[in-house]
């Protein structure tokens, strides 16, 4: 060989392209909060023989995934006896009868490993004694010293019922909580951070959204140049921008949770339009004869979106009839109708026995939603992206902080396309995102 030929090359990758097994998720994520809370420090009573709070005692927050702040507070820790029972009482000043079938979370701290039994006692803010109450029991089985979550669901059976049962007023309630650790463990028993909840819903907040069968996923890293100096140039980093456009034509059913806009809301039931073909029949209110159909699944708490036409009439235009928006009955003509309770719809006794095609809202359950801007501060997105290089090594991207800008609405006679645009923000240790390689 000679040293004037150069036909030798260091070996290179290439990236795969996208194949039907290639996914995009996204982790959709929000802070469990309550707004009925309550700080250890504010206890009434205590059952041992001290009661000391500690401000800076604060558990870790095991209820939310890369909790937003510090949601937590300092722990009240009663001692006693060894094997014995330390307690304390604690007052919640809010109305009860919105949390009745709800859910009350806390901490409890134990100086040492072992079985520690918990039992969690509610009654009325006005029975101080807790003569009337229900008691709901836990075990507690720690591997070491330290803080233990605990969930009691109100909406379960209590294990045990004083006097006749705690019953929820607007005024709020008493929760009492105590924990009797083994004979042979020190009772110095730590409360910390009670927490009281609407519905074990309010723990729904860690989603995943999948987007497959993807078309592209398409986007670049751009940073502008810092004018030069006598010494040189660099890097602006204040213009450092990633943007990803993510288009798929499969999502998972949750997908509408990256809609920045959109947020469940409180109803069950709602409607759809139901359009059917109706027969007019004779109904006769204050001795004066019209025609009418019943329609029992009508939603009646929409009060717009019913129109109604003749079925055999050949002149479309004057097939269509006219709604006079009154609740109560009056003169109408052959060419309008009225919209009564409980689904009844009059109209000119001329067109009875006559075949009238009626578009209405039905009444239907529903899954409610909502879209305004309330959740835009609340919701957190996270973003990761596998790539596979051609010699097998996969590049698993993970974007901490990512905006969904826009949201598909696009519907057409093709086939649905889902297009996202996502804007890649820093995280809160100041990276735009991570990779792990990974040789398989």
């Amino acid at each position: 060989m000679t040293r004037c030929t150069n036909d030798t090359l260091i070996s290179k990758i290439g990236m795969k392209t996208l194949g039907k097994l290639v996914e995009v998720d996204f982790a959709v994520l929000a802070d469990i909060d309550s707004c009925v809370k309550v700080n250890t420090k504010n206890y009434i009573d205590y059952t041992g023989t001290s009661a000391t709070f500690n401000t800076y005692n604060v558990p870790e927050d095991m209820f939310n995934c890369l909790a937003e702040g510090c949601k937590n507070s300092g722990t009240l820790t009663v001692t006693n006896g060894v094997g014995a029972v330390s307690g304390a009482s604690f007052a919640v000043a809010a109305d009860a009868t919105e949390f009745v079938a709800g859910v009350i979370t806390h901490y409890v701290h134990v100086p040492a490993a072992g079985t520690y039994e918990l039992a969690l006692t509610v009654s009325d803010i006005a029975d101080k004694g807790q003569t009337n109450a229900d008691v709901y029991q836990k075990t507690i089985i720690a591997a070491a010293e330290g803080f233990y979550p605990v969930v009691v669901d109100l909406s379960k059976l209590p294990e045990e019922q004083k006097g006749t049962g705690w019953s929820a007023t607007e005024s709020g309630i008493i929760v009492h909580i105590e924990a009797t650790p083994e004979e042979t463990v020190l009772s110095t028993i730590g409360f910390s951070s009670i927490y009281v909840y609407n519905s074990i819903e309010d723990f729904e907040v860690n989603d995943v959204v999948k987007i497959g069968c993807l078309d592209e996923f398409t986007g670049d890293l751009t940073v502008d140049p810092v004018e030069a100096s006598c010494f040189g140039g660099g890097y602006d980093a204040t213009s450092i921008a990633i943007e990803r456009t993510l288009t798929g034509k499969s999502v998972s059913a949750n997908y509408w949770k990256l809609n920045p806009l959109m947020s469940k809301g409180s109803q069950t039931t709602g409607w759809l339009i139901q359009t059917t073909e109706k027969t007019v029949a004779e109904t006769v209110i204050d001795g004066v004869s019209y025609g009418s159909i019943q329609l029992p699944d009508m939603n009646m708490e929409e009060c717009a979106f019913t129109t109604a036409a003749m079925a055999d009439s050949c002149n479309i235009t004057d097939a269509l009839l006219s709604r006079v928006n009154t609740p109560v009955v009056v003169d109408i003509n052959e060419k309008q109708f009225i919209v009564l309770e409980a689904g009844k719809i009059l109209f000119h006794s001329s067109l009875i026995g006559k075949e009238l095609v009626v578009s209405y809202p039905k009444k239907v359950d529903v899954e409610h939603f909502v879209g305004n801007e309330d959740s835009l501060d609340s919701r957190r997105v996270r973003m990761s992206f596998t790539q596979e290089q051609t010699d097998g090594v996969k590049q698993n991207y993970v974007y901490n902080n990512v905006l969904i800008t826009s949201f598909p609405g696009t519907v057409n006679k093709e086939e649905t396309t889902f297009s996202f645009t996502i804007s890649v923000q820093r995280d809160k240790n100041g990276n735009f995102f991570e990779m792990y390689r990974v040789a398989e």
